[in-house]
């Protein structure tokens, strides 16, 4: 919570400067209603991709679960640190509703993971056809190239057995873990070859990040001041990846202060970036009050 408290000292300035007010009031409502039904279709478009990879390891669900279970994570994720403290939350109620807990797991991490890699590569493609500063450009690229190698080693069957010598050497309290980690690896890896599993995952990764990256920028086109749509795309992979890092408690005071630098980096007036940050926090707060409805309803079904 430090980092996050220090961070929104720093904005504090912007707060306090009546440019900022005026920008907000000057926003276009009907886009940011708009931003809200995009976000809301992005979620379901995800949460289909997490049905998806449970189907592949023979875990039949409804389509009703896998909604609602997406925004009850969304919910979560507003009370734990990250912007992934719900993905826990998530891979931890299907493993015990289905009683396949690795393959629980494994779906969760396949599903978020695909979606990162995507939001990375577009991000290195923006960076590519417009042009950004040069550390904003090595952080996208480096993210995409990063994220594909680290992808590449999960699949390498070379990588699995270093990874099993080193285990048998750990302690043996340690090891017990270490075996779970080892078997979602595992279940990672026979993706290598499921050529339609991959193709299904990864069309359906860009029917989301369309949703996503045109919900957002709504936001910035509904202050009139849009920048180049590569250079967003660039610098929204970046907070994307900054999002995930347990910094505070759902990154507050990170995730604004990232949508103040590195869209001000490329080309965003501060306070229209402080303005989409506060707008994009808005919106999830919505569909995570949703889904704490739906955490409520779900537990009142299951009290005796």
């Amino acid at each position: 919570m430090g980092i996050g408290a220090s961070l929104i000292i720093l904005l504090i300035p912007i707060f306090g400067a009546p440019e900022f007010w005026q920008t907000l009031q000057q926003v276009h409502l009907p886009l940011v209603i708009a931003a809200l039904g995009l976000s809301a279709a992005s979620v379901i478009s995800k949460a289909w991709r997490w049905g998806v990879v449970l189907a592949w390891q023979g875990v039949e669900v409804s389509p009703q679960y896998l909604i609602s279970g997406y925004f009850i994570s969304m919910f979560f994720n507003n009370f734990l640190p990250s912007g992934m403290g719900g993905d826990v939350v998530r891979a931890y109620e299907s493993a015990r509703d289905t009683g396949r807990g690795a393959e629980s797991v494994t779906a969760v991490l396949i599903e978020r993971g695909s979606g990162m890699l995507t939001v990375f590569g577009a991000g290195s493609v923006g960076a590519l056809i417009v042009a950004v500063p040069p550390g904003v450009a090595l952080l996208a690229h480096g993210l995409f190239w990063g994220g594909l190698i680290g992808v590449l080693m999960l699949w390498s069957t070379r990588v699995g057995r270093a990874l099993e010598w080193l285990g048998a050497r750990l302690p043996v309290r340690l090891q017990g873990l270490w075996g779970k980690g080892l078997r979602v690896i595992a279940a990672f890896r026979r993706t290598r070859r499921e050529y339609r599993l991959l193709i299904t995952v990864g069309l359906q990764s860009l029917v989301t990040l369309a949703l996503t990256l045109a919900s957002v920028y709504a936001l910035m086109l509904a202050f009139d001041e849009p920048i180049p749509f590569g250079a967003f795309t660039a610098a929204f992979a970046i907070i994307t990846a900054v999002d995930v890092i347990p910094f505070s408690l759902n990154g507050i005071g990170v995730r604004e202060s990232s949508y103040v630098f590195f869209l001000g980096l490329s080309g965003a007036r501060v306070e229209v970036a402080l303005g989409v940050a506060l707008l994009v926090r808005l919106l999830v707060l919505i569909q995570a009050l949703g889904g704490g409805v739906l955490f409520l309803y779900k537990s009142w079904q299951k009290t005796p």
